[in-house]
C-alpha cells in the first residue's frame, strides 16, 4: 500500500502502552497545545482498558502516524470512538490519514460497531477537511466536550457488513 508521494505504507496493530504510539500521542497532544495556547485535549487519560485497537503507520519503515479506536460505555455498545489521530508533519498532505481512517472503519466492522464518534478542535482545519470529505457529519458535542466551544463532534455511520 501507498499513499501519494510517499513509499511504502505498513500499518500494524500495536497496544495502546506502544512506546511508537506513546511518542507520537506525545507528539500530537504537544502540537495541539500549542495551537490552543497550552491546551491539549480536554481528556488527557484514556484508559488502557476501552483502548480497542491501535494502529501505527510506518512509511518505508519510519513511524509516520497512528489512531486508536476507544469503547467507552458512555456512547453505548455500538458505538466507538476515533482517538488520537496524528501524522507527523514530515509526511502531511499525502493521504496517509485517509489510509488511517479507513483502517479504523475496517477495525470497528471487525469489532461490531455500527458508529463511530470523535472530536476535534475549531481550529484544526486539515481534521475538520478530512472528516467532512471522508463521510463524517457534524453532531452535537458530546461527553466533556458537550460545553467546550473550541470543539466540533463528528459521527461516522458504519454500512451493515454485506
Amino acid at each position: 500500500m501507498t499513499a501519494q508521494g510517499t513509499g511504502a505504507v505498513t500499518l500494524r496493530r500495536v497496544e495502546w502502552t506502544d512506546p511508537v504510539a506513546e511518542a507520537m500521542r506525545v507528539a500530537q497532544q504537544r502540537e495541539v497545545a500549542g495551537i490552543y495556547d497550552g491546551q491539549g485535549d480536554l481528556v488527557q487519560h484514556l484508559p488502557t482498558e476501552q483502548m480497542l485497537a491501535t494502529v501505527v503507520a510506518d512509511v518505508d519503515g519510519e513511524p509516520a502516524g497512528c489512531v486508536a479506536l476507544r469503547a467507552d460505555e458512555h456512547h453505548g455498545p455500538s458505538v466507538g470512538e476515533v482517538k488520537r489521530m496524528y501524522v507527523r508533519p514530515e509526511h502531511r498532505g499525502r493521504g496517509l490519514s485517509r489510509i488511517l481512517l479507513a483502517e479504523i472503519h475496517g477495525l470497528a466492522h471487525e469489532h461490531g460497531l455500527r458508529r463511530l464518534v470523535l472530536e476535534t478542535g475549531d481550529r484544526l482545519t486539515a481534521a475538520i477537511a478530512l472528516y467532512s470529505s471522508a463521510g463524517w457529519t457534524r453532531i452535537p458535542n458530546y461527553g466533556p466536550y458537550a460545553d467546550e466551544p473550541t470543539s466540533l463532534c463528528f459521527e461516522y455511520r458504519l454500512a451493515p457488513e454485506a
